[in-house]
């Protein structure tokens, strides 16, 4: 009993730190500093990760396996949540870059 009740709480818990990035990406504070897509992409890796656990150990099925084999499955679960989290960092960095760059050019 207290086996499922501990990955039920993990599963509430998972599912609300999601819920919690998901609507902050959407407050007013958020956008007007270009972060949504950086909260959206965390919220999705939160989301991710016991899905990529599960591929993980189930890489690790066969007698053979190692702590490589383990590690490769989790990776390529979460290969796709961690190219979007990296895409909206740079897309952040180039639009505040470029916000500098016309700020200084406005100062000359």
């Amino acid at each position: 009993m207290s086996y499922w009740m501990f990955w039920g709480s993990c599963l509430i818990f998972i599912l609300l730190v999601a819920g919690i990035l998901f609507w902050s990406a959407g407050l007013p504070k958020i956008k007007s500093k270009k972060f949504s897509f950086i909260m959206f992409s965390l919220g999705l890796i939160v989301i991710a990760t016991p899905f990529a656990f599960f591929i993980g150990g189930m890489a690790t099925d066969s007698p053979t396996s190692t702590m490589k084999d383990f590690w490769t499955g989790f990776f390529i679960a979460q290969t796709i949540p961690l190219l979007i989290l990296i895409i909206a960092i740079l897309k952040w960095l180039i639009i505040d870059l470029r916000k500098i760059k016309k700020r200084v050019d406005s100062d000359k």
